[in-house]
């Protein structure tokens, strides 16, 4: 028969109860001096930061390609469709395998951060890092563009647009040449 039961069942004795009440305090003060010798855990936020995992889910960035001197999106929408909540957008600069992006714009505060537009994205242009702090008091600051995202920033982006737009001219310098080179070889 539990105490309780017992202490139902029985008349009321308040030394009962003082004794039941005198062995709960000294049960809560085992607890309390039991965790009063381990070790803390508590992080002291701004300025103490506990390691981020390796796979973490964090802020987005558009990687540079340093030998083609651009980023590797191309513009083709992939990530754009594969999110389910519309977060992306962008303009795309030129078509065909020099094709790029002049504006990227993705906003964050309807994002779930569920990792498909890293995973639709067939040439590695998109990632997720590490960063996580996001938090703000204003709506506006969860609109995050190219140059927000962009390894290397307004620079990056900057010469990202000269290095597509240049081989997009080179590729329509060398339309009519081999049009002619083309035509030239069928004539004989």
């Amino acid at each position: 028969m539990s105490r309780q039961r017992a202490m139902r069942d029985t008349e009321y004795n308040p030394l009962v109860y003082f004794i039941d009440g005198l062995v709960t305090l000294f049960n809560g003060m085992v607890v309390t001096w039991r965790n009063l010798w381990r070790p803390k855990i508590t992080v002291r936020y701004p300025y103490q930061r506990r390691p981020v995992p390796p796979r973490y889910r964090g802020l987005f960035y558009l990687k540079w390609n340093e030998e083609k001197q651009r980023l590797n999106c191309v513009g083709c929408t992939l990530c754009a469709q594969a999110c389910p909540t519309d977060v992306i957008s962008m303009v795309k600069l030129g078509k065909g395998t020099h094709a790029g992006v002049s504006e990227f714009t993705m906003d964050l505060g309807r994002c779930m951060f569920c990792n498909l537009c890293v995973e639709a994205c067939p040439f590695d242009a998109i990632y997720m890092g590490p960063n996580y702090e996001l938090a703000s008091e204003r709506r506006d600051v969860s609109l995050f563009r190219i140059a927000d995202l962009a390894q290397g920033g307004e620079e990056a982006v900057r010469k990202n647009i000269e290095t597509i737009e240049r081989l997009l001219a080179e590729e329509e310098k060398a339309k009519p040449a081999h049009a002619a080179h083309a035509a030239g070889g069928q004539s004989e």
